[in-house]
């Protein structure tokens, strides 16, 4: 790969950390501390996370038809400016309901327009004759962001407390997103096929559909993991740092499962290798159950970090197979509108019911069930073919 598609890909990866550390990933970290300082429910908070999630997901496909008409610089401008205009003004909140509205706002414009249905996409583009190379580059630059963000909260937040973290972390994924913009170039752009199956038509596919739906029930399980590792671990004994770095940790593991990304895809297909990262996210909730020490919890975080991590390219490789890659903008923003709202939903049940249970243990009950049904929805079809690794895959 030549300097300036890495160049352009390493700002989409700079984008990538931003956009999911910001609040995605950090939010875990600022819920005790946000009831701790307002006295605002636990059920209150975790909704309004879901609701801009929610609300990011169901902008995510018609950002990905932008993303196919006009490009991906307008969405990170847009990006920037309501995720940053809205975390300052949520942080400022007195009010559930004003943090809610504000957080959702910035957090549906993260969700909607820096996600990896946006910067995939934009990725293969940037690089169209080797997508697999530019995916697993861009998403190693991702598996970083838990493990800067999520230490980054815990420190800003003891020293300075959740307001100010909030503000600063806004700040500084409004510059990376300007910046970013202003440096990436796609070598393809779609071509205006009207010929290209639209989304009806792909849905039409069962194996397509088998795989909006895992993705779908998969989202209910990472979601949960990612809002409720670090509660979980403190519950089991932890300090809010340890368990914060563990976290970090977890997201650093990632990597683990995208470097042998193109190996895999070769070996086993993109479909099996993407259930085989479903399984071991699903091993990885075994251990975060039984994380009370730092041994256990440290291999938490290298499991479900390897499963996490592997999921998100595998799942990009995979689409790119199954969709066409005229239309993958708007296929990829189904799957992000679908998967946000899942994602949203997991940690909005498991904050209601831990509310009205007063333990938070059912959180990983409904994960394990949604991960579980992830993994037997991606089996083999009857007339599945021996796997062979995509032609688009240039190593």
């Amino acid at each position: 790969m030549n300097r300036r598609r890495f160049l352009s890909i390493s700002a989409l990866g700079f984008i990538t950390i931003a956009a999911y550390g910001t609040w995605f990933y950090s939010f875990g970290v600022l819920l005790d501390p946000i009831i701790l300082d307002t006295g605002w429910t636990e059920s209150s908070l975790t909704t309004a996370f879901a609701f801009g999630l929610a609300t990011g997901g169901a902008a995510s496909l018609p950002a990905g038809r932008a993303l196919d008409r006009f490009g991906s610089r307008p969405m990170f401008v847009v990006a920037a400016i309501v995720s940053t205009s809205g975390l300052w003004l949520g942080s400022n909140a007195e009010s559930v309901l004003t943090f809610g509205i504000f957080t959702a706002l910035a957090s549906a414009a993260l969700a909607s327009l820096a996600f990896y249905h946006i910067t995939q996409p934009t990725s293969v583009r940037i690089a169209p004759d080797q997508p697999a190379q530019a995916i697993a580059i861009l998403t190693i630059y991702g598996a970083v962001a838990s493990t800067i963000y999520l230490p980054a909260a815990a420190f800003l937040v003891d020293r300075y407390g959740w307001r100010p973290t909030v503000q600063m972390m806004a700040t500084a994924t409004g510059a990376i997103l300007i910046i970013a913009a202003a440096i990436v170039r796609e070598e393809e752009r779609p071509i205006r096929d009207p010929m290209a199956p639209g989304l009806r038509v792909a849905l039409a596919d069962p194996e397509v559909r088998r795989f909006a739906i895992a993705w779908s029930t998969m989202g209910v399980a990472v979601g949960i993991i990612l809002v409720y590792q670090v509660p979980l671990m403190t519950d089991a004994g932890l300090p809010l740092a340890t368990a914060s770095a563990l976290a970090g940790a977890r997201g650093a593991a990632q990597i683990l499962g995208r470097i042998p990304m193109s190996a895999m895809v070769r070996r086993l297909g993109s479909r099996r290798s993407l259930r085989l990262a479903y399984a071991v996210t699903i091993a990885g909730l075994g251990l975060l159950s039984l994380s009370s020490s730092v041994i256990v919890g440290s291999m938490y975080a290298l499991v479900a970090g390897f499963g996490i991590g592997a999921a998100s390219p595998l799942a990009g490789v995979y689409a790119d197979e199954v969709f066409d890659r005229n239309r993958l903008g708007m296929f990829m923003g189904f799957l992000g509108a679908v998967g946000a709202v899942a994602v949203a939903a997991g940690p909005a049940m498991a904050g209601v019911i831990a509310d009205a249970t007063g333990t938070r243990m059912w959180a990983l009950v409904i994960a394990a069930v949604a991960g579980t049904s992830a993994f037997v929805l991606l089996r083999a079809p009857a007339q599945d073919r021996a796997p062979v690794p995509s032609p688009r895959i240039v190593e």
